[in-house]
Formats: C-alpha cells, structure tokens, sequence
C-alpha cells in the first residue's frame, strides 16, 4: 500500500528518554516517549510514542513543557518491553478520555523473556494488559502492516529485515508450544512523517529490527527518498564495532538530515555518529523539540 498524505507541519518532542539534558529539571529514566504534534488543515493532533517504565516522569516533564496530557489523541507503542508499555494505562488514566486508539502489533501482549541473570519477562505486565488498558480508555488498534494514522502519519508496522549486518538479536526469547525460542521482536514498529515540501521525519522507540531497515522501509512505504530526520532510540549499546560503524556510514549515505538518538543506543554508537556525522548528529535528551 503506498501514502500520499502530507502534513503542514510537525514538532516532535522528547517526553522522556535515558538522559535529561544538561541544566534542566526534567526527569530521566531508562525508557523513551516521544510526543509528534501533527498540524494538517487547521487541525493539531497529539500522538505519543511509547509510556517508559513509569507514567511519574512522563506526566512531570509534561507539566513542565506546559503540555496537558488530555490533550494527547492516539498512542503508539513501538514493542512489548517493560521501558516502553509499563507507564502505559497510567497515561491513559491522565488523558483521562474514552477510546483513546492505541497502537501495536498484534503480538505486543506475548510474554517475552530474559534468562541472564535469572528468568524474567520484560514483556507486556498484567497491569497493563488489554483489559486494563481498555478500562483505562484505551481502545487498541493492533496490525501488522502499514497504515496511516492520520494523512501523512505512518505506523510503519512489521519492518522488512533486509540489511545483513543489522540481522541480530538481543538475546531475548519466547515460549512457543512448550518450546524456549530465540526472539526476533517482530512487533517493532516506528513512526514515519511525512511534511508538506520536506523529507521524512522517522521516529522509533528501540528501533530493533535495526535504524537503516526502518529508514528503508519507510522511504518505500511514504513514496519519499528523503529523510530529514532519524530520531529516537537505536539499541547498538550491546552491538559489534563492525555494526556501530556500518550503521553510522549507511546514515551518512543515506544522507539523512539529522540524526537524534539516546536511549538504548549506547555510548559507542553516539561517539562513531559524531564522529562520522559532525553537526548532522545530536545526542537525545528530555526537552528535546525539533520543527518540520
């Protein structure tokens, strides 16, 4: 299915992420939240994507970005883990409305575990499960495919995993008919943004079936070469050097405007984009607000 549809213009800002910015009063916590505020024909619409661990620092640097959490419309939610969905019902009781649509795969609620040090599912909890989640006001939206949320806001659904060096897991695991199988975290899905007379804006939680998959699986799917922006959290903090650097030279030739990343991408990562990048690189941070 091919997009067509454009905004007029977008902001994207960072709720929450790993670091808080120098000199601010924001709150951190390992997870991620980032907030797209898309304006189309007079019309301004909220969508956040992803609730961290914990709604508290969501809601407190919302308070102090002067951004009233009813006022967000949709929520997405990137992939199952803990960093990403546990704040999640707790959002929705601040936004405090019926049949918010929240977005995810359709295999978001499987139980997805770690065995090191000890067994344990870093998946979807109970507390925020469907039904908790639909008491809350949550009406959920789950898919695998492409779709747009509204005209030129793309949920880019199940990402085609087609670069090789990007073709690795994390060690995470499912239990499928009795059996402990290797997890390939299929429900990973971004966000793509198209603005009238720009290129894309990606937008991604952990970004695990890898940054330059989704890059190009958005251009194909938003019919748009482009790629202004790449920005959110690109988990290579456990990756080779050999992938940290094909990472950082595919950006670079892929000539993607400006690359924002934190979270889970690790140090090693931030310093190769830097250093392959310059002043197209900047390191993720709460507070951070970019303009299309």
């Amino acid at each position: 299915m091919q997009f067509k549809g454009e905004l007029d213009s977008a902001r994207i800002i960072t709720v929450l992420d790993d670091y808080a910015g120098y000199e601010t009063s924001f709150l951190a916590q390992h997870g991620i939240a980032i907030l797209l505020e898309a304006s189309s024909g007079g019309v301004c619409k909220r969508i956040l994507l992803d609730a961290g661990q914990s709604a508290l620092p969501i809601l407190h640097n919302l308070e102090l970005l002067g951004i009233d959490p009813c006022s967000i419309g949709a929520v997405v939610i990137s992939h199952c883990h803990y960093d990403h969905t546990e704040g999640l019902v707790d959002v929705l009781k601040a936004i405090g409305r019926e049949n918010v649509p929240v977005v995810a795969h359709t295999t978001m609620f499987r139980p997805n575990y770690i065995f090191d040090p000890f067994i344990r599912n870093i998946g979807v909890t109970g507390k925020n499960g469907p039904a908790a989640i639909e008491e809350a006001g949550g009406l959920l939206v789950l898919v695998d495919e492409p779709f747009e949320i509204m005209p030129g806001v793309i949920v880019t659904g199940e990402v085609p995993r087609r670069r090789a060096f990007e073709k690795q897991g994390i060690g995470t695991y499912n239990i499928e008919e009795g059996r402990v199988v290797p997890d390939e975290i299929r429900d990973d899905l971004s966000l793509a943004v198209k603005v009238r007379g720009k290129g894309l804006a990606v937008i991604s939680g952990c970004s695990h079936a890898g940054i330059i998959n989704i890059i190009d699986w958005s251009r194909e799917i938003a019919s748009e070469p482009r790629v202004d922006l790449a920005i959110g959290g690109f988990h290579l903090i456990e990756a080779s050097p050999e992938r940290i650097r094909d990472t950082a030279q595919a950006l670079k030739d892929l000539d993607v405007g400006k690359v924002v990343t934190g979270h889970c991408t690790g140090l090693a990562a931030l310093c190769e984009f830097s250093r392959v990048l310059g002043d197209r690189f900047e390191q993720l941070h709460v507070g951070t607000t970019i303009d299309l």
